[in-house]
């Protein structure tokens, strides 16, 4: 394996050291596991985003969209007649436009 070196301040050496010792691991062992779970994060991150550009660039183009307002309300019915354990199916509000609600959002480029 490749070797990386990561120059860090006293202060978060020592911390680095304590939390290492506290999970009974190595200060690298540590180091390798926080710098996996923030790639991780990154990942995730920008496969949110291109996801909600690219939802984002259908509503702009015409795709249906949902009210917020209905579909919150769409979905407080579902919830409270589950929990009264009716058998009333919530009906989902009609898919419309974005130009319909009145939004006017555009794709980041």
């Amino acid at each position: 394996m490749p070797n990386q070196s990561v120059k860090i301040d006293d202060a978060t050496q020592q911390r680095l050291r304590a939390l290492a010792e506290r999970q009974g691991i190595t200060p690298h062992a540590l180091m390798v596991r926080a710098i996996g779970s923030e790639l991780d994060r990154l990942d995730a991150e920008t496969s949110f985003v291109a996801r909600a550009e690219q939802a984002l660039a259908r509503a702009v183009a015409g795709g249906p969209v949902y009210d917020g307002p209905a579909y919150a309300a769409h979905l407080l019915q579902k919830v409270r007649a589950a929990h009264q354990a009716r058998a009333t199916p919530a009906h989902r509000p009609a898919a419309t436009t974005l130009a319909a609600v009145g939004k006017t959002a555009k794709p980041r480029a």
